[in-house]
């Protein structure tokens, strides 16, 4: 067998009564749950730097009085 193809189906070892579940549908999960924590860090990190300026331009401001 080619390591590099996957088996067609997956077999979780505690699925009730050998519930088989395609390998295909895994990946897809994980692709999506990848991506879903993928952008809303992107949202986090933006936030976050929005929140560091405003901070520094509030310090500097204060420094110059």
């Amino acid at each position: 067998m080619n390591p590099i193809l996957l088996p067609k189906t997956f077999v979780c070892r505690r699925s009730v009564e050998g519930v088989r579940l395609p390998v295909r549908l895994v990946l897809v999960a994980l692709l999506l749950g990848s991506v879903t924590a993928g952008l809303s860090s992107c949202a986090t990190t933006r936030g976050v730097g929005r929140d560091v300026q405003t901070a520094g331009q509030k310090i500097e401001k204060a420094a110059s009085h």
